[in-house]
């Protein structure tokens, strides 16, 4: 057989074809390496059907990964039908096929298949190809996918037509048939093969420009999270130097205060007149505030930093309530609240560091007493659930309650709720930050349940061992 070069006067032997056909399996062997590699697809599994091998002349795995897995799978089915459809326009120019009978031979000598080709009535032609080395013994899919053998066709038929042609494949193993046959016919300018092409094209194109886009935006929102975090970086760095400087310049002034005072105390003793004592009480609860203030600076500090220790150990319940109701109890007074206590019969020794867990308590009972109105109530409860081995604690009261907005928030620092029309001492809003810190390094959690003008209740869960 001798076929047609697309250059004039040029033959092309069976040994180029051969030479040909064997740099297309290279590619296809190439191109199946790269889509095993890239897709978690099983190629293997998809290729097991039973067919005809065809002797050996062309590797049918090899050419139905490419078509169907490869092309079909990294491209989509639209676009991967149209690059085929190129290709093998592509093919029959570049081998100069330029009649039916040139086709049918030299898709006999590539092994895709028995094919025979017949003229229809009127203009075109039909070709069909039974045991097509593409798509025979694949699945009903519910499309046609031998685009490359149409792409063929339609390079072959352009120049006995002298217009561009079009190849419909109407039958394949794609649509659930036994063969595959392609009607053919010559277009005009409505109808233009070509077009398929501009439209794959354009579709790889807004593609692509849609990739470099959301690349564009995706570097310039990486910039500005950058810069934020830098920013935030800096901000923390300045809060940390900030409180730093308030423990380390403030904590040996005030202790030399309140020494100064409790002295001055002890050494007048009743000698203080009523007013006197009563400024003397004042000074020792504003230290004491101030100290607590410091601490609690100094804790969440080494908490963040994971710097600090838990010093846990086994102890009854009762040996940080109590302590903790000791320190509040003349707060509780002087406001007319009242305090209860309820401790569960059942209440397990809890391994915890009692100093902190009192500092817990005495930070949510003091903000209970701010809360709370006189002649008011406050509940500390503490019982045990033994199912879930966890033992809960919780501080309820009947103030003013906690807007839902701001369940969440009040345990981050310095985060204030807004009092509205309340005549409370205002907050430093990191109480609460201290408590939740303390009991996470315990394993355990803090939340609050409450409801504005109905109270707030705040329960610790502590595991059990």
């Amino acid at each position: 057989m001798k076929l047609q070069d697309s250059t004039p006067g040029t033959d092309i032997s069976a040994d180029k074809l051969r030479r040909v056909r064997q740099q297309i399996l290279e590619v296809l062997n190439a191109n199946l390496e790269d889509a095993r590699t890239q897709h978690p697809l099983d190629a293997t599994g998809m290729l097991l059907y039973n067919r005809p091998n065809f002797n050996g002349a062309v590797s049918i795995e090899l050419y139905r990964a490419v078509h169907l897995l490869a092309l079909r799978e990294v491209l989509g089915p639209k676009i991967a039908a149209a690059v085929l459809r190129v290709s093998g326009r592509a093919m029959a120019d570049r081998l100069g096929i330029s009649s039916a009978g040139d086709l049918v031979d030299l898709m006999s000598e590539m092994g895709l298949g028995r094919i025979s080709a017949q003229d229809k009535s009127g203009d075109g032609m039909v070709f069909t190809v039974e045991e097509c080395a593409t798509c025979a013994g694949i699945p009903n899919i519910g499309e046609p996918v031998c685009h490359f053998e149409g792409g063929l066709i339609e390079g072959a038929l352009r120049t006995r037509y002298s217009a561009h042609v079009s190849a419909s494949e109407v039958q394949c193993w794609g649509l659930g048939d036994k063969l595959c046959m392609w009607e053919a016919r010559p277009t005009n300018g409505s109808d233009d093969p070509e077009t398929d092409t501009l439209d794959a094209v354009m579709e790889i194109a807004r593609r692509a420009a849609v990739a470099m886009e959301n690349g564009l935006a995706v570097r310039l929102k990486n910039r500005e999270l950058r810069e934020a975090y830098g920013q935030l970086r800096a901000s923390e760095r300045m809060k940390k130097d900030l409180t730093d400087m308030i423990v380390h310049d403030m904590r040996v002034p005030v202790n030399s205060f309140m020494g100064a005072v409790e002295t001055l105390d002890d050494l007048m003793g009743e000698r203080l007149t009523a007013r006197e004592a009563k400024v003397m009480d004042m000074a020792l609860s504003s230290g004491r505030e101030v100290a607590r203030l410091i601490d609690d600076l100094l804790d969440i500090s080494r908490l963040e930093e994971q710097k600090s220790t838990i010093r846990r150990t086994l102890a009854p319940a009762t040996d940080m309530i109590d302590r903790a109701v000791r320190q509040v109890m003349i707060l509780a007074k002087h406001k007319d609240v009242s305090l209860e206590v309820k401790i569960a019969p059942n209440m397990p020794e809890l391994r915890v560091d009692v100093r902190r867990m009192a500092r817990v308590l005495v930070n949510l009972l003091s903000n209970a007493i701010d809360h709370t109105p006189a002649q008011g109530s406050i509940v500390l409860e503490a019982r045990c659930v033994p199912s879930v081995k966890r033992a809960l604690i919780t501080v309820s009261d009947t103030g003013e309650g906690i807007p839902e907005e701001y369940h969440q928030r009040i345990f981050d620092k310095f985060m204030q709720v807004d009092g509205g029309k309340s005549r409370r001492r205002p907050s430093t809003g990191l109480g609460l930050a201290f408590c939740k810190l303390v009991v996470e390094a315990h394993g355990g959690s803090i939340s609050v349940k409450s409801t504005p003008g109905a109270g707030s209740a705040f329960e610790i869960s502590l595991p059990v061992d």
